[in-house]
């Protein structure tokens, strides 16, 4: 039976593949194919890290999403300095998610 998945994996699951007896396969993407299936990969893990409940399955999840930045970082040439000045201030612009707030609604004045 074929099963076709069609994403971005980890470097080492094709022989963890064949070393279970299967055959897959398998091609290297180009840089603008691999960077859109980063962000792909990067909204995959982010409903996983959703929809886990237990702390140790939260924990895995929030690895495999730092995994996927850190890609992300490596391929646009960005610093962990770069990354942190702006998380910084946008932080003291628009404060941290501490609080626990909720935002419920907004009214708008009508320009009419």
């Amino acid at each position: 039976m074929k099963i076709e998945h069609n994403k971005l994996i980890r470097d080492h699951i094709p022989q963890i593949i064949e070393k279970a007896g299967k055959q897959c396969q398998s091609h290297v993407l180009s840089d603008d194919q691999y960077k859109t299936e980063l962000k792909k990969k990067l909204m995959e893990e982010a409903n996983e890290v959703n929809e886990a409940f237990l702390k140790g399955d939260v924990i895995e999840e929030i690895a495999d999403v730092l995994e996927i930045v850190d890609a992300l970082k490596k391929t646009y040439s960005i610093s962990d300095r770069e990354v942190q000045e702006i998380k910084d201030k946008k932080a003291i612009k628009n404060g941290r998610f501490e609080k626990k707030i909720f935002l419920e609604y907004v009214i708008e004045e009508d320009n009419d």
